[in-house]
């Protein structure tokens, strides 16, 4: 009886661990201050004047976008992800001829293994909005195809990098590593109706079908 019962108290710890991760990543988001940068709870900016005034991307819907083990990683160790930054427009600098982006502010999360976990929990409760889990389908990836409509019918690569050597856009989030940063089922959400997510998103909303939807986020399930 004093076995099951040391069992069951362990068992209990266990399933409020989770929760205590999560508080413990709130503190050290207050600590750190993410939110003097990225915007921690909804609702989604609805002006073009907010839109210019925002530092880093949204994060009250992280638990919905972000895979945790990318988060985990990308804490300890930020990356560039948007080439022309958060709000492009603010950081294209006109020189002669051509457009350059400008000097871009790093994130300074570097956070310890430790911490970026519990961070990493505590994004992963943000889930404002709907979203439907299960709605992508795991299916054979016709590359052709894929990039016909991507870079020839919708013209992608003029907003975003492929990671395939051959350049584009630089004024949204690259694709490069996507398929571990975000969930698929929150891909497909969004590519079928950005304003969903974010109101004054940049990238516009099409009529795609299941089909092709399918067939766009498996080929981005691709760029791990």
């Amino acid at each position: 009886m004093r076995k099951l019962a040391v069992l069951g108290a362990l068992l209990s710890l266990a399933a409020f661990a989770p929760v205590a991760m999560a508080a413990d990543g709130k503190g050290l988001v207050d600590k750190n201050k993410c939110g003097s940068c990225h915007k921690m709870a909804g609702p989604a900016v609805k002006t073009i004047a907010e839109v210019l005034k925002r530092q880093a991307p949204d994060l009250f819907y992280a638990g919905h976008k972000f895979n945790k083990e990318w988060l985990v990683g990308f804490l300890q160790n930020p990356t560039v992800i948007r080439p022309a930054g958060t709000v492009y427009v603010n950081n294209i600098k006109t020189e002669a001829e051509q457009d350059k982006v400008g000097a871009l502010p790093k994130c300074g999360s570097k956070l310890a293994a430790a911490d970026a976990a519990a961070v990493a929990d505590y994004l992963m409760t943000l889930k404002e909005g709907e979203l439907k889990a299960g709605v992508f389908k795991v299916g054979e990836v016709s590359t052709a195809r894929a990039r016909n409509v991507m870079n020839k019918e919708e013209a992608c690569n003029a907003c975003h990098i492929f990671p395939e050597g051959k350049g584009g856009g630089v004024s949204c989030p690259t694709f490069e590593g996507i398929a571990k940063r975000l969930n698929p089922d929150w891909m497909y959400s969004f590519i079928q109706h950005p304003q969903h997510w974010d109101p004054k998103v940049w990238m516009a909303k099409r009529e795609f079908d299941d089909a092709k939807l399918q067939l766009i986020v498996n080929y981005l399930m691709t760029f791990k």
